[in-house]
């Protein structure tokens, strides 16, 4: 263990935040499968293997009267994450540099514990003690989440695991950066070399090669080049967390993989499978999963048998989908697409009912909706009356967000989020994303998604500290272009003229206030 640490010191994980972990989107899971969850608004979080703490820091904002606690081995990342934390003046989050073999019953008892990314890359001792504490430390009606490397999918990813282990143990470089440096230069060089192209070895090279090509160092280094990493058939997982007395949940995002199958892969899955366990390892055999995200229960806690579409009803709805048509058509059957920001996943239909929904939902985001305030909405929309309408459709229309939901299509939650829909006087952005945004043009937004900002975005974003009004704004934006920092072009050429750059501010500043509020980056 002391080398795993040695190594994450060298090329730490980084700040990283895992929506699907947050207790808000666990215990929205537990309450459509019939759980009454711990409550949100005070309950205790437990992350191992917690990096720098970039998982928990948005969620402690979120919940300033929860408390959090976040445990690694690596000192270099919990004390950067404490100077961060320091600087946020939170004082919710309780970072600690120590071995997951140290938690003891006098940690207490926490609502949600959190583990993403360490189950498969620890040896086989922490594993079983990552279970204990998913079992010892968890409250009565507490949700484990813990993701592991999963077969049939890794079995490839892993061949080229161990051609890269087996290159860089050869090469004798002295640092683990280098050692990523040589490792993607050997499979792109094992993939222009391969004699027989068309073979399927070929393929799966070139699939990893281009894969590993859009991650950054720190996660081809731990994912391929640790010495230890072992993923699991998901049948094996779940006899592992039995003997711990836990059983499965859910996964905490599925990307609706069974409706997104054929018919005819629907209907061989349901023959071979005779259980809910079964059906997910089948499941996992039909699309070669490579990663789980799992959330686990006390063996005694009552569930239903499938998520409720019923639970909706008290459950907040929004989306990030938008209408690709400037003027979609609700009313009739004709298929309408809608879209995802950032070329994520997309959905195409011609039901009114859902249609007038995604419509609904599209025209007051970032907001969120009640279903019953929804369904009105809808019926309006379509001109019908509540009062004839038979419960058959609006089964079917929570039937419908649900499988959205299971899709990542939309957003279900306990509590809708918090934040201002428009800029106000002295705006003010969120205290995380502000930090985020001197470094980076992804930032946390206040529904717990990540936006990327431009330059103009991030600079304005970084001086709404609620102390500023427009003219304020506007003067340290004229600042910033004064000192070289940021520069305003015309025609290719950056303009020099101080009156004209400050028109083109001007102009430009409510426009992004409105951006970022839209993008739920403000604080009401």
């Amino acid at each position: 263990m002391a080398d795993q640490a040695n190594s994450y010191d060298e090329i730490p994980y980084g700040e990283h935040f895992f929506p699907y972990t947050h207790p808000i989107h666990l215990a929205t899971l537990g309450t459509l499968f019939g759980i009454e969850t711990p409550a949100i608004e005070r309950c205790r979080v437990l992350e191992l293997g917690c990096a720098e703490g970039g998982n928990l820091l948005p969620m402690a904002f979120d919940l300033p009267e929860a408390q959090f606690v976040g445990i690694d081995l690596s000192h270099r990342q919990i004390a950067h994450g404490q100077t961060v934390i320091n600087r946020l003046g939170l004082q919710n989050i309780d970072l600690r540099a120590m071995s997951i073999t140290e938690v003891d019953d006098t940690f207490g008892a926490f609502d949600y514990i959190i583990c993403h990314g360490v189950f498969s890359w620890v040896p086989e001792h922490v594993r079983e003690k990552i279970l204990a504490i998913c079992s010892r430390n968890l409250s009565q009606n507490g949700l484990a989440y813990v993701s592991y490397n999963t077969y049939p999918g890794w079995h490839g990813r892993g061949m080229v695991r161990k051609l890269l282990a087996y290159h860089v143990m050869r090469s004798s470089l002295a640092t683990s950066l280098e050692q990523v440096h040589e490792a993607r230069a050997f499979l792109d060089e094992v993939v222009r070399v391969i004699p027989d192209k068309a073979s399927s070895y070929a393929r799966i090279l070139r699939t990893e090669s281009e894969y590993l090509k859009g991650v950054p160092n720190s996660y081809l280094f731990h994912e391929h080049l640790e010495e230890t990493n072992h993923p699991f058939y998901f049948h094996e997982f779940i006899d592992l967390a039995k003997t711990k007395h836990l059983k499965y949940l859910v996964e905490a995002r599925s990307g609706g993989m069974i409706d997104n199958l054929p018919e005819d892969s629907r209907e061989t899955l349901d023959e071979w499978a005779e259980d809910e366990l079964a059906r997910e390892q089948y499941l996992d055999i039909l699309c070669n999963r490579t990663f789980r995200q799992t959330l686990l229960i006390h063996e005694d806690v009552r569930r239903f048998d499938e998520p409720s579409p019923d639970a909706i009803e008290s459950l907040w709805i929004s989306t990030s989908l938008s209408p690709v048509s400037a003027d979609p058509d609700i009313v009739s059957q004709t298929p309408e697409p809608f879209r995802m920001p950032e070329g994520e996943a997309n959905l195409s239909t011609n039901d009114p009912l859902i249609k007038a929904a995604l419509v609904t939902l599209f025209e007051i985001a970032p907001r969120s909706l009640r279903f019953e305030t929804l369904w009105e909405r809808v019926l309006s929309r379509l001109g019908r009356d509540a009062n004839s309408e038979g419960q058959h459709d609006r089964d079917h229309l929570k039937q419908a967000l649900l499988r959205c939901f299971m899709s990542s299509l939309i957003q279900l939650r306990t509590r809708p989020p918090v934040f201002a829909t428009e800029p106000g006087e002295r705006p003010v952005s969120s205290p995380l994303a502000r930090f985020q945004a001197e470094d980076d043009e992804r930032v946390i937004n206040l529904r717990g998604r990540t936006v990327r900002l431009n330059q103009f975005e991030r600079l304005v974003l970084r001086a709404l500290d609620g102390s500023n009004d427009r003219g304020a704004i506007l003067d340290s934006l004229l600042a910033l272009v004064g000192s070289g920092e940021f520069s305003i072009h015309e025609e290719g050429r950056p303009i020099e003229d101080r009156d004209r750059i400050a028109e083109i501010l001007r102009g430009e500043l409510d426009p992004c206030l409105e951006r970022l509020a839209a993008r739920a980056l403000l604080i009401g």
